[in-house]
Formats: C-alpha cells, sequence, structure tokens
C-alpha cells in the first residue's frame, strides 16, 4: 500500500489530501468504472484507491507486481505518515509524501517545506529494523543536500538518539493526537539534595535534562518555527528507553544549561582551588602548585627584568646586595620570590593580591611589575605600605 500514486495527465495524487494535490476528488478514483489508471511511484506497477476499515484512505497494488518497498509498508506506517503529514500542514507548512531527492540518492516517507520553500525538512517513520549506520549514512545523504531529518519510531530502537530522532505512540481513546515518547527533553535547574554539608557542593544546586511531555503535533509545530531543534548536552540524557546523545530542546534550555554548565565547572574549579589552597596552608610542599602557576602568569623576560630592577633598587636604597630566595614557597609569601638583606626577609616580588595575608607581610617592601598590580595591592594593604612597581 502507498499513500501516493502517479496518473499519466494529473501527475502525482496524494490520498492525504481532500483534491489529493492536483485538483481531482478521491470520489473520481475510488470505485469508479472504467477504473483510473494508477501506478505506484516506486515501482510503477498498477495501483487502485482503497479505504482501511478505519477509514484511511490509500492506493493499493494489484496483484502479480514486483517486490516493492512501498508494498511492504505496514498500516502502522501509513497511519504514521499520514499523522506527521497532518501535523506539518497545521502548522502552515507544505507536506509531501514518499518524496525522491535529486538524483534519486534519498527517499522520505514525508517532506516538510517552508511556505516560501526555503527550509525543507525529513520525516522519516522508521518502524523496521535498521542498523546505526545505515542510518546515519541515510541521515548524512539528506544532510548534504540541506535537509534535515528527524527519524519517528513507535518502539525502542538501538539508534535512538544518535541520530535526530522521537519515539512516538498512538493516541488513546480519549485523546485525538499521537503523544511523543522519548527525544524532546527540558533542563531544569534543583536545589541540591545529594550532599549533608552545603560546602560539598560548589554551586548548592544541579542541573538536570528531563524527558518533555508533548503531542506530536505540538512537537512538529515548533521543529518548523525553530523554537525546537536537536542538540547534543555534553553528557548523555537519560530517557525512558535509555541514554541520548541527542535531544530535542528549546534554544532557551540549551542557553539555560550552558550558563549552568559554566557556572557549574567555575564551581568545581573554585572549589578545588579552595581545598588546595586550604592544603598549602598547612604543607608548603602543597603550595609549589599555587606557586608554580602564579608565577608562570609572568613572562620569563619579565621576571628577569624584574628581578634586575628590584636589585638595583635595593643597591641604592640599602648599599647592599639582595638575595633571592626561590626555595622559600610558604604560604605566607604568597606565591611571591621573597628577596633578603643581611640574611633577613626584606621584601617580597610579584605576591598573588588574592592569597596575601598581610599579617605576614608587615613593614615589607612590595615589588610588582606594573601600576595596575601596585594598585591592586594598595586597596587592602595597611597604610604605610611600600608597593614599588618597575616596569611599565
Amino acid at each position: 500500500m502507498t499513500l501516493t500514486a502517479r496518473h499519466a495527465v494529473r501527475g502525482l495524487l496524494d490520498a492525504t489530501l481532500t483534491d489529493l494535490g492536483s485538483a481531482w476528488s478521491w470520489e473520481a478514483v475510488h470505485r469508479v468504472r472504467p477504473r483510473v489508471d494508477l501506478a505506484c511511484p516506486e515501482c510503477a506497477h498498477r495501483v487502485h484507491a482503497k479505504v482501511s476499515p478505519r477509514g484511511t484512505r490509500y492506493f493499493a497494488h494489484d496483484p502479480g507486481g514486483p517486490n516493492c518497498v512501498m508494498a511492504g509498508e505496514s498500516l502502522e506506517h501509513h497511519l504514521l505518515k499520514l499523522e506527521l503529514a497532518t501535523a506539518i500542514r497545521a502548522a502552515g507548512h507544505q507536506a509531501q509524501l514518499e518524496v525522491r531527492g535529486p538524483g534519486g540518492h534519498w527517499r522520505v516517507d514525508v517532506l516538510s517545506s517552508s511556505p516560501d520553500g526555503a527550509i525543507q525538512m525529513a520525516w522519516e517513520a522508521q518502524l523496521s529494523a535498521i542498523t546505526l549506520q545505515e542510518i546515519d549514512e541515510r541521515t548524512q545523504r539528506l544532510a548534504a543536500d540541506g535537509v534535515g531529518v528527524c527519524w519517528v519510531s513507535t518502539r525502542p530502537r538501538p539508534w535512538h538518539g544518535a541520530v535526530p530522532s522521537i519515539v512516538v505512540t498512538p493516541p488513546p481513546t480519549d485523546d485525538p493526537d499521537w503523544q511523543v515518547a522519548a527525544g524532546p527533553a527540558f533542563f531544569e535547574i534543583e536545589e541540591c539534595y545529594v550532599h549533608e554539608k552545603p560546602w560539598q557542593c560548589p554551586l548548592g544546586e544541579h542541573g538536570f535534562w528531563h524527558r518533555l511531555d508533548i503531542t506530536l503535533p505540538a512537537l512538529v509545530r515548533q521543529v518548523l518555527e525553530g523554537t525546537m531543534v536537536v542538540h547534543q548536552p555534553t553528557e548523555q540524557v537519560l530517557l525512558s528507553d535509555g541514554s541520548w546523545s541527542q535531544v530535542w530542546t528549546s534554544p532557551h534550555h540549551i542557553a539555560v544549561a550552558a550558563r549552568f554548565g559554566i557556572a557549574e565547572r567555575e564551581g568545581q574549579q573554585r572549589q578545588a582551588r579552595e581545598s588546595l589552597e586550604w592544603h598549602a596552608r598547612k604543607w608548603p610542599d602543597a603550595n609549589r602548585v599555587l606557586v608554580q602557576e602564579w608565577q608562570e602568569n609572568l613572562p620569563e623576560d619579565a621576571w628577569q627584568a624584574l628581578h634586575s630592577a628590584v636589585a638595583q633598587w635595593i643597591r641604592t636604597e640599602t648599599g647592599k646586595a639582595p638575595s633571592f630566595r626561590h626555595q622559600w614557597i610558604a604560604w605566607n609569601w604568597a606565591c611571591g620570590v621573597p628577596v633578603c638583606v643581611d640574611g633577613r626577609p626584606y621584601g617580597v616580588i610579584h605576591p598573588d593580591p588574592s592569597k596575601v595575608d598581610w599579617r605576614f607581610l608587615t613593614r615589607m617592601v612590595i615589588f610588582v611589575p606594573s601600576d595596575t598590580d601596585r594598585q591592586a595591592l594598595l586597596r587592602s594593604a595597611p597604610e604605610g605600605t611600600r608597593v614599588v612597581a618597575f616596569l611599565p
């Protein structure tokens, strides 16, 4: 059975349209004598108009035809294609059934086209078995011609979420619409209930992707309007039939998830940094990592120039030669390089303003590369602290 048939004069007939897509009525082809000469668009074998017990109009192959893919399609397959076409048209787009692409490289169950014809999208009712490689190759062939796709099935499949796809269920007796059981999702931020103590959770909240309850017509409309798009989250999304790497969601939820992801990573980094700093206060070796990271922010040639400038400044100021103690990495030096005169601490070169504890640097001279660094330190420094900037 097929939902389309070809007529020698009127062209392609679509059983889902009132006028068959060619200004012709169904009564003109159904149960008329003499019989209208119609052919299958796929195999060219003769077909005739029929109506199923449920009232679905279609074209059936005459006996003795070839092994045609359309002849083997089930009633469920055709009902789903009909539902997709109906939803597409209700959204204000054109829907063509059983369409072949340029050069015959692909054929789709339903092809939607925007009112101006600029945007096309394939809707594939994939009810038979297919491998992930096959479905991925078909997706790529469509993409090469600028055609997006949504693969639609009625039961769980191994390829779900690996390609743009959804799972649908027929409508219950009290609801006229097909339901989407899996595929669309929304992102929600929830208060942390995992950790007993607030400090154990960087943000105090967690973000999760959840399954979105929606009807098939509503999903089709939102996809065609661009308010729902296919998205690949940073982590697998657990839906009703397994983990999905791609889901359908709104640009708003994509943006919310992205902002939360940034905040979560920053919170984790901050938590790791605070843990490292806590250990660094107690064990100098743990502080070595912080010292190295901070000092690597200043280029090697800048460090050399700064050391030379500090040495000259101290000789002018004290008449004595300073010594630089790079091996001193205790927390109280705030990741800077201690400078000694006559074996006693005299100052610190380029400390990290965020780690300075002025209780340990009282009466020390602070040497920094620029006036920007100088101003950053003076904002928290005790009155009378000497902060000397050398480089422009």
